[in-house]
């Protein structure tokens, strides 16, 4: 793939053969780290990887694709900064509780993602079009109000940040900590819960608090979410 290198690119990145579109995704993903999904060039990704435009779009159509790729990037990011934060508080003996600890663990790392990486957080939920699915490359949505309560707009499964939670809640009903008819929608109040604590702390004038209040509003936000459910 020696003719998918740019005249000129020595000292530059490198990538290993077949490898390019991570290449081109990772530095895309740093662009967006930097700047948000505005910062997402492909022509951009291609010079930052050392190859010409040309070798960039065999791999990504248009601009959409790669913004795309970066959303699965940091979908997957996110995923891994929620699991941290769930190995980093200590299990609880009783299963119940330990649900509970759990969904609320999700929660925080949630929101502490989106404060650790703000423009990645912004691309994740960034240029969503009529029909197209919010986030990552999810099934298309069940009916609104089927019996497991999915919303047409709310994530797969298959998206570990959101199942994360979701689980939690279903483990909470199989325990009887929480009556199976509240059930239905749970995960998207939590989830609308710990979202909108994200956005409203990170682009509105409460983005400027002492950092130890906006923990002190993340907690309550998330205890306020808890106790309705």
């Amino acid at each position: 793939m020696a003719s998918e290198h740019a005249a000129g690119t020595s000292g530059r990145r490198g990538y290993h053969h077949g490898d390019l579109r991570n290449a081109l995704t990772e530095a895309a993903v740093e662009r967006a780290r930097a700047g948000g999904p505005q910062a997402i060039v492909l022509r951009e990704a291609a010079r930052a990887t050392g190859v010409s435009s040309t070798a960039a779009y065999r791999h990504f159509a248009n601009h959409h694709e790669l913004v795309v790729a970066v959303k699965d990037r940091g979908l997957a990011m996110l995923a891994a900064t929620m699991r941290a934060e769930l190995a980093a508080g200590e299990p609880c003996p009783d299963p119940g509780d330990e649900a509970l600890r759990r969904l609320r663990a999700a929660g925080l790392g949630y929101v502490r993602f989106a404060f650790a990486e703000p423009g990645l957080f912004r691309t994740i939920f960034h240029g969503v079009t009529e029909g197209e699915p919010m986030i990552g490359r999810r099934q298309a949505a069940r009916a609104a109000g089927d019996d497991e309560g999915h919303l047409p707009g709310t994530p797969d499964e298959s998206e570990e940040s959101y199942s994360l939670m979701s689980q939690a809640l279903d483990e909470l009903v199989a325990l009887g900590r929480l009556p199976a008819e509240r059930r239905k929608y749970s995960d998207v109040v939590m989830w609308s819960a710990v979202h909108g604590l994200s956005v409203l702390l990170l682009d509105t004038e409460l983005a400027h608090l002492p950092d130890e209040i906006k923990a002190d509003i993340v907690r309550r936000g998330i205890d306020v979410a808890l106790s309705g459910l």
